[in-house]
């Protein structure tokens, strides 16, 4: 361990000379004596300590709930401060894939070019909005797969029924034979049930 050297400046000896005082001693034990007996009415960290598995017991940092070795001091907010946070000339994006200020500037960009154009270019121009929809591209290609998706639907929904298998034949004669027997069954039972409601009137 590299040795202290010694303070040069007389304002840096006198300090030194201070912190080593009584006096100075009495102060930082009253003070750590008062914040001991209070201790337990501040927060606490709470996060669970891996060394020995408990939550943790130290204070948390300013302004947050865990201590610094439990994210306390993890930067946070925005701009190159911030935790896993770019920066960004312009501002940074509002959740979105682009910030406002990139779409501002691309949209004057895009009034600068028209104002330029000729009046060919003008007239192409026209012609491709009265052919495209309006909007983005991601919800034209959103329109353009659900009216695939519902074409799909409507033909499979206008197909003329196939001529039935064998196999289909078969088991139509089967769930027909099934059909008719619970139907017997329902009825054996509906008229045990009103013989057995006639015999309780007789003796009744």
């Amino acid at each position: 361990m590299k040795r202290r050297s010694p303070p040069t400046s007389a304002r840096s000896r006198k300090a030194t000379a201070w912190s080593y005082s009584a006096e100075f001693r009495a102060i930082a034990d009253a003070a750590l004596r008062r914040f001991n007996s209070q201790r337990h009415l501040h927060p606490i960290c709470g996060a669970k300590a891996k060394s020995t598995g408990e939550p943790c017991r130290q204070m948390p940092a300013k302004g947050r709930t865990r201590c610094k070795l439990h994210g306390g001091a993890t930067p946070r907010g925005d701009g190159p401060a911030g935790w896993h946070t770019p920066g960004f000339p312009n501002g940074l994006p509002t959740g979105k894939p682009r910030s406002d200020a990139y779409k501002v500037r691309k949209r004057r960009q895009r009034r600068a070019a028209i104002a330029a154009m000729t009046a060919d270019e003008l007239a192409r121009l026209e012609a491709w909005r009265r052919t495209h929809k309006s909007g983005s591209t991601r919800d034209r290609s959103h329109g353009r797969y659900a009216r695939e998706a519902r074409q799909w639907l409507e033909a499979i929904m206008n197909e003329s029924p196939t001529a039935p298998t064998p196999d289909q034949l078969e088991l139509n004669a089967l769930r027909a034979k099934l059909h008719a027997h619970i139907a017997h069954l329902d009825a054996e039972i509906a008229a045990e049930a009103e013989g057995e409601a006639l015999a309780s009137n007789l003796f009744d």
